[in-house]
């Protein structure tokens, strides 16, 4: 066993990444120092140079500390107080070092970091190597050399598991929340301390343990974050649920490899000081969803990860094998803004070298920055594989931009075709003349730092020490600038690709782009239904006829449709298929008389075959509504990334003839709502890795497809769960879960869900088809489909209610009027 020379709290004062308010300010830390040696000969001689002057050990700790370092994270804050201690004499064999930073977080007594290196480790060896003494006989060295290294294998023994990890350690974490069994504790909120212990590998190698850089997994503000948001929400009855799922978050949100985390209820027990719940916790602890669910809709092959890199090893097997996270910022603001996006991005997948898109953002209409007298931008932001350096990534950006007709003579910020900006690769950090990464001005643009959070919000800015997502909150929340960035989405297609469609002609572009998010969404979008068949369950066979089919198109335009949804394959229940030749018969003449017509409102076409797609595409349709979310045809995602069109993407099971029987959710606990998230979150998963781009995506969650009745009002009832970034147990599934012992493994009582989706469902649109459907029928004795135009409206005013951005209806004008009524009510608070 070593022996210890040790010095505990330790104050000094330093700058070191943010406070508690995220200012760069001199703050104290207190530093713990455990230097594991051998006393033995001072103990005998009583003489302090035979051992580790613990004085000496302080005042080099605090000169490091209080030097001008310049370094951001406590992890390499403490690597450099290690290394002071030990370069005191080399019969510091081995230190301990804990790390404290009081003033690191608002709501937490300390955040600190717990290392054990040994000489080696820090300074690459133990020091000179022993020889031996003049006078010494070969014996004598033999036994002093033996005394040496057993007391340098001592010392490492000594650190038990601090020899194989790190930890990082949030203190006394205070957050109100609802917890406890008792009637009054369902009504007030209490305080909670939680403690939280971030198990991490230790780095190998003396540049990884040298690096400032911290990786999302080790960055103790991120896990705050996403713990505080669950807490502060949650109303679990037990201490022992709120635990797990402070665990789980952990671990599968922030992707910590491993967590200790005790939660204290000091209110729970009168004559003792708190009640507490102590548990570890590792990522394969927590079972993905139910596997019986998946055979509904299994999961699709990803493409390539969506992610950057979670750590540095990660980054440094990116470079081992040529590909690396790339994160490119698209601008536009001449000429046709949208058609410019598309072509970027088209160039991006496929005119860089050994690179690829993975994954892109939504889209944004932004005010012009710096140079104000100027049209306004569309951006956007997307991740690329790439395989090139950093500088070479630039020069072919820089060719991409002169290509598509960027003036390079023009003024600094002033208007462009096309601005392709690198805004973060991998996790370096570099300055040049040429190119600044991360990028230099990110901190203060929201409109690239928005479309960077539709990626990924837990990126950090190493230099700022701040992730993504906390420099996208101050411009928002902290800032006096006004928020001048807003979501749109397209109506209409564009072709970027060799695959040009034809006839629809020149549109306003300001038509096209919708903002179609609640903040920002004054009207509700309209589209008009035109059933071009003969068996549809409300209109089958009006319309038969080309002259009287492109008739009631001209009426959908004239009593406010926006959107011309047209379709010649019946989906009602239990309709059969009636092939691609009599699907395309059927409603590519439509299109095409509409277009000679001059009617230039989109055109949707309700098609789950990829082949009529084509048709209805190349005849002048604009969007794609797939009632199968591209499960039908595996060319319909590809059809759909390749054309760049709009696309509504619907949840259902089956097909038409078999969706009825298919709505038992009980593998979701019976939540019709919970079912549906985790299966369309596959699809947007499958879409999105096809390279469709996030902002042509619209969600139909399928009201009356694979859901009864009470499904469909229950869906209408919670339409803004679906895009939600959690939902709760409802007390129906937390009684399900109980009664089938599930609930200690995927949700707590009225907490919130594990859901493990795909992806996120945040942000994205939502179409809402209710018109005439049974359910209405069954509500209101209405057996005639045409005979639910005002139960119709019901819903369509509790789909605007609900966040729904476009409603699909029969009955234009009439629900024109409902929903104007609803858009004052509920859109322009």
């Amino acid at each position: 066993m070593s022996d210890k020379i040790i010095f505990r709290d330790l104050q000094v004062r330093t700058v070191l990444g943010n406070d508690s308010w995220e200012r760069k300010k001199q703050q104290p830390l207190l530093i713990t120092a455990e230097i594991h040696t051998s006393i033995a000969s001072a103990g005998k001689t009583d003489k302090v140079t035979e051992s580790v002057h613990y004085g000496i050990a302080c005042k080099r700790a605090t000169s490091f500390a209080e030097s001008s370092h310049k370094l951001h994270s406590l992890e390499a804050f403490a690597e450099g107080i290690a290394k002071a201690c030990l370069g005191v004499t080399n019969r510091a064999l081995a230190v301990h070092i804990i790390a404290r930073k009081p003033r690191a977080l608002l709501h937490a007594e300390y955040a600190g970091v717990e290392i054990f290196r040994t000489r080696k480790e820090a300074l690459g060896s133990w020091g000179d190597d022993l020889a031996q003494e003049g006078d010494e006989t070969e014996d004598e060295f033999a036994r002093r050399k033996a005394l040496v290294d057993a007391e340098r294998a001592a010392a490492e023994a000594e650190a038990g598991r601090l020899a194989q990890e790190d930890r990082i350690i949030v203190k006394a974490l205070s957050l109100s929340t609802i917890i406890g069994v008792n009637l009054w504790e369902r009504h007030y909120k209490q305080l909670v301390h939680i403690d939280l212990v971030l198990h991490t590998a230790k780095p190998t190698g003396l540049a990884a343990l040298e690096s400032d850089k911290v990786p999302r997994y080790r960055n103790f503000r991120t896990v705050v974050d996403a713990v505080t948001d669950l807490v502060e929400k949650s109303s679990y009855r037990t201490v022992e649920a709120l635990a797990t799922a402070i665990a789980r978050t952990a671990t599968k949100q922030c992707k910590v490899p491993k967590i200790t985390v005790r939660v204290e209820k000091p209110s729970a027990l009168v004559f003792a000081a708190c009640s507490a719940v102590e548990i570890t916790r590792v990522l394969g602890d927590y079972a993905a969803m139910s596997s019986a669910a998946v055979s509904v809709a299994p999961t699709p092959a990803r493409a390539a990860s969506p992610v950057a890199a979670a750590s540095s090893d990660d980054a440094d097997k990116a470079a081992k094998s040529g590909t690396h996270s790339a994160y490119i910022a698209l601008g536009t603001n001449l000429g046709n803004r949208l058609e410019n996006m598309h072509q970027a991005l088209h160039r991006l997948n496929t005119d860089l070298p050994t690179s690829h898109v993975v994954e892109s953002s939504f889209l944004y209409q932004t005010a012009p920055m710096y140079v104000t007298d100027q049209p306004a931008f569309l951006n956007a932001a997307c991740l690329v594989k790439t395989g090139l350096e950093p500088l070479a990534l630039l020069d072919e950006l820089k060719r991409i931009e002169a290509e598509m007709g960027r003036d390079f003579g023009m003024y600094r910020n002033g208007p462009r075709i096309m601005d392709l900006d690198i805004l973060f690769y991998d996790e370096i950090d570099m300055q040049t003349e040429r190119l600044t990464i991360p990028h230099a001005l990110l901190h203060e643009r929201r409109f690239q730092l928005g479309p960077l959070c539709d990626i990924d919000s837990d990126l950090m800015h190493h230099r700022l020490g701040k992730t993504t997502g906390a420099l996208f909150r101050h411009l928002t929340t902290h800032s006096d600038a006004p928020d001048d960035i807003v979501r749109v989405t397209p109506l209409r297609a564009v072709n970027a690709s060799v695959d040009a469609g034809a006839g629809a002609g020149e549109c306003n572009e300001s038509a096209i782009l919708k903002a179609l998010s609640p903040s920002s969404q004054k009207e509700t979008v309209f589209m008009g239904i035109l059933n071009c068949t003969p068996d549809s369950f409300s209109d089958g066979g009006d319309f038969a006829t080309l002259d009287l089919a492109v008739e009631h198109a001209a009426a959908l335009i004239k009593s406010g449709a926006d959107i011309i949804d047209i379709g010649g394959q019946s989906t009602r229940p239990g309709a059969t298929q009636v092939g691609v030749d009599e699907e395309i018969r059927r409603v590519v003449p439509v299109i095409q008389r509409i277009r000679e017509l001059g009617i230039t409102a989109p055109i949707s076409i309700d098609t789950f075959y990829a082949e009529v797609a084509v048709a209805a595409l190349d005849v002048g349709a604009d969007i794609v509504n797939d009632v199968s979310g591209g499960s039908f045809d595996a060319k319909m995602l590809p059809l759909v990334a390749r054309r760049q069109c709009p696309y509504v993407m619907m949840h259902m099971r089956g097909d038409p003839s078999t969706m009825a029987k298919m709505n038992d959710y009980g593998d979701y606990g019976g939540d019709v709502v919970r079912g549906t998230r985790f299966e369309l979150a596959q699809r947007v998963r499958a879409a999105l890795d096809c390279g469709v781009p996030r902002w042509n995506i619209i969600l139909d969650p399928g009201i009356g497809f694979a859901k009864e009745g009470a499904q469909n009002f229950e869906f209408l009832r919670r339409l803004p769960e679906l895009t939600a970034r959690n939902i709760r147990a409802s007390a129906k599934n937390a009684a399900a879960s109980l009664a089938t012992g599930s609930a200690d493994s995927e949700e707590g009582e009225e907490g919130y869900i594990d859901e493990d989706l795909a992806t996120g469902l945040a942000h994205y649109p939502v179409l809402v088809g209710s018109s005439r459907k049974r359910f209405i029928g069954q509500a209101t004795g209405k057996t005639e489909a045409k005979d639910r135009v005002w139960g119709t409206a019901a819903t369509v005013t509790a789909a605007i209610q609900g966040g729904a951005s476009i409603v699909r209806i029969h009955d234009v004008a009439e629900m024109v009027d409902v929903a104007r009524v609803s858009d004052h009510i509920y859109r322009r608070k």
